[in-house]
Formats: C-alpha cells, sequence, structure tokens
C-alpha cells in the first residue's frame, strides 16, 4: 500500500465529504455540498489517497510510519482518499494592533482504516510548509480532541464560554446603562450592514477571526437542519452590534454575539432579557469577560455550563506575530523558541510596549525558553506566562524578567475567536 498527497480539485469534494462525515458522524447532502462551495476552496485542501484502493475498499499492506508522500499530477490522482486536511483563509486580531494573516485549520481527518501511519503527520507538514512559504506567519484550528495538536505545535490562544441566563432571575441593575438604538432586521439587511460591523468589533477584540465575504453568505442561508428543532434565525441591529438568535421551545439560542462598544452590548442584552415567553437565554458566542453578570441584581442568573479551549494558535513566524501586537508594559527580553519543525525556532530579542514592538533574530543569552505550542498560548494574552512558569512551560534564568514579560503580554480584553469553523 502506498500513500500519497494531492491537491483537491472540485470534483473531490464528495468523496472529501465522505470521509470528514465518517470521522465526524455528519451527513452530508447535496445541497450542503452545494452550500460548501461557497467558502471551500480545493486548492487549499490536501489529500492523502491511498493507490492500494479504488472504491470503498482497504486493501491490506505494508504501510510504514514514514507517512505519506508527495504524489504528481494531482488532476488524475488515482485511489481512495483516506486523509483529508485544508483550510479557511482568515485573519486574527493581536493585542493592540492589526490584524495579520492566519489560515483556519480545518476538516483535518484520517480514515480509521488508516490510523498510526503518519498520515496526520505529513498532511498538516505540507500546509504548514505551504503557509510558511507563502509568508503567513500563523495557523489556527478549532480541536475536536485535546491531545492531538500540541505536538504539531499548536498551544491554546483562546477560551471558549457556554452560558445560560435564567430570565427570572437577570434583573438589570436599577443604575445600569439604558442605549437603546436596537431593532430588529432582516437577513437582507444584515448582509449588507454587519459585515462592517464585524470587521471593527475585529479591530478591537485580541483573538476575533474575521470573516471573509463568502462566510456570510454561508453563515446566513440558514438551512432547516441548521436550526436543530428551532426557529429560523432571528437578528437584532444596533449600529455598533449585532446579534443573531433562534427561539426553541422556550429557549433564546444565541448563536452570534458581538458589539463594537460597551453601549451597544448593553442595549443588546436588554432586548435578550426583555423577550416574552423566554426562560432561558443560552450561548456560546460571548467572551469570559463578557460584563453581563455584572449589570444584573443577581449575578447568579448568569451560570457558566462550559469552558474550554476554544482556538489554537501555531506559530510560523516568531518574529511577525510578537511585533504584530502591543504590550501592556515596557518589555525587553531575548526568548529562545523551541520548534522541531523549525518554523518559529530560533533566538529572538523582543522590545514592545503600549505603542509598539519590534522583535528581532540575535545571539544574545536568553532571558526565557518555551516551545512553540507555549509561544501560541502567550501570543494573544490568553495564557499567563507566569502560569506556564509554574508548569515547567516556559524557564527564566532571570525570574524577574519573567514576570514582566507576563505582565506586559496581558491584554486589555481577554482573547476571544467570535467564529467557529
Amino acid at each position: 500500500m502506498t500513500v500519497s498527497l494531492h491537491r483537491a480539485t472540485a470534483d473531490d469534494l464528495p468523496a472529501m465529504a465522505t470521509v470528514d462525515g465518517r470521522a465526524f458522524g455528519i451527513d452530508y447532502s447535496d445541497q450542503d455540498l452545494t452550500d460548501l462551495r461557497l467558502i471551500l476552496d480545493p486548492d487549499r485542501f490536501v489529500l492523502a489517497r491511498d493507490s492500494g484502493t479504488t472504491g470503498g475498499g482497504t486493501t491490506g499492506g505494508g504501510a510504514t510510519r514514514g507517512g505519506a508522500t508527495r504524489g504528481g499530477g494531482d488532476h488524475a490522482a488515482e485511489g481512495e482518499i483516506v486523509g483529508v486536511a485544508g483550510s479557511f483563509p482568515f485573519a486574527i486580531t493581536p493585542p493592540g494592533g492589526a490584524p495579520i494573516a492566519a489560515e483556519g485549520v480545518t476538516w483535518v481527518s484520517v480514515a480509521a482504516t488508516h490510523r498510526r501511519r503518519g498520515i496526520l503527520r505529513a498532511m498538516l507538514g505540507d500546509l504548514h510548509a505551504g503557509y510558511a512559504a507563502a509568508g503567513t506567519p500563523l495557523a489556527v484550528l478549532t480541536a475536536s480532541e485535546g491531545g492531538i495538536y500540541g505536538r504539531f505545535g499548536y498551544g491554546v490562544a483562546t477560551t471558549g464560554r457556554n452560558v445560560e441566563i435564567d430570565r427570572s432571575r437577570a434583573v438589570l441593575r436599577a443604575d445600569a446603562p439604558d442605549p437603546g438604538g436596537v431593532r430588529f432586521a432582516s437577513t437582507a439587511e444584515v448582509r449588507e450592514r454587519v459585515p462592517d460591523i464585524h470587521r471593527r468589533w475585529c479591530a478591537g477584540q485580541p483573538g476575533a477571526l474575521s470573516r471573509p465575504s463568502p462566510w456570510w453568505d454561508f453563515a446566513l442561508l440558514d438551512r432547516p437542519h441548521q436550526r436543530r428543532g428551532g426557529t429560523s434565525r432571528f437578528h437584532l441591529l444596533h449600529a455598533d452590534g449585532y446579534v443573531g438568535y433562534r427561539l426553541d421551545s422556550g429557549v433564546c439560542r444565541v448563536v452570534d454575539f458581538f458589539a463594537v462598544t460597551d453601549e451597544a452590548r448593553i442595549a443588546l442584552w436588554r432586548v435578550l432579557l426583555a423577550m416574552d415567553l423566554v426562560t432561558t437565554v443560552a450561548t456560546g458566542a460571548v467572551a469570559d469577560d463578557d460584563p453581563l453578570r455584572w449589570l444584573l441584581t443577581d449575578a447568579r442568573a448568569v451560570r457558566t455550563t462550559r469552558v474550554g479551549d476554544d482556538v489554537w494558535a501555531r506559530v510560523l513566524d516568531t518574529p511577525a506575530v510578537l511585533a504584530a501586537r502591543r504590550y501592556a508594559v515596557d518589555v525587553d527580553a531575548v526568548l529562545e523558541v523551541r520548534d522541531p519543525d523549525g518554523y518559529a525556532a530560533g533566538r529572538f530579542r523582543l522590545r514592545g510596549g503600549p505603542d509598539g514592538a519590534e522583535c528581532l533574530p540575535t545571539d544574545d543569552a536568553a532571558d526565557l525558553a518555551l516551545d512553540v505550542p507555549a509561544l501560541g498560548a502567550i501570543a494573544f494574552g490568553g495564557t499567563r506566562v507566569h502560569t506556564l512558569a509554574r508548569a515547567g512551560r516556559v524557564s527564566a534564568a532571570d525570574p524577574a524578567v519573567a514576570r514582566r514579560l507576563d505582565a506586559a503580554c496581558t491584554a486589555e480584553r481577554e482573547p476571544y475567536a467570535g467564529t467557529h469553523f
């Protein structure tokens, strides 16, 4: 058996969906595939093909742990697709800085018949090499399992949080602002106006992921199976914010919530908490530091049902990522980054502060040493340097320098992506 890597073509999408569906328990319909073509570019996907299989069967064989090889003649490739991986083009916002390019790795799956043969490592290696060659400084993903991606250089950059709000107890304080300005909007108006609001929100939210124009077309399709028993998607619009939600047997399920200003955020919460015949507002679309509970007379009305990793970041260009952000206090430190794949590896002097930063290679002695997953974890302020040092993931020649870097990397807001992919 020989497994080789090939670029996907548009004709490969049905077979790709079969591999992905088997891995994640999804039945893709013909309509789903048509919809996915809005956002899925086959040129961004790599396929692992087993030339010893045809159609649905798998032959036995002597595949080794060396993994897959790069195949030629992609458009004439034969053999069953046994692995898929690709990406969406995003940008992600560093603390205080302008968004930087990031590839959002997705649809990562290997057939159960072909596990432990190095296929995943080969596919991710191929993707990472392509991103680095193109000058993309970062890859990001959301992980179906927490133990997989650290060994490929990914670290948890942002966390996700699900909350349920008991509307009968969610009484706003008498002194809570009441800015108003919220109204219902049609899907057509949302498509026209909300992408700009989202761009403005991203600009000020560390960890926020951009949404390319086709992403909005896809997100607003609102197919019946996406509703999961709920209503079609309703829209609340503010000049500086947006909420998309569904109603389902007394539960208001918020699927999108972003606000450029605190006034817009409070105004949108007021409307959500004022709905008749709603007992619970449930959402995974709020940051960990959302101020809602501080607006209520009873903070226990907001119950967190899940906190966990959300976006994982794989740094491919250390100077580009660290220089793109701003730092809470002035810092001057030499970091030694360990990366077995070499992309982020090296020794770099980071000089930064509230007004900007530079990060350049250096031969000076290192003040701190860390591996590339730890670098991804601290890059957007989601994990404390001090916490990683306590876990042995960061070592410091001088604890005072580690404390300084810890203070410098703290973001004004908790990093939050706002887009699941």
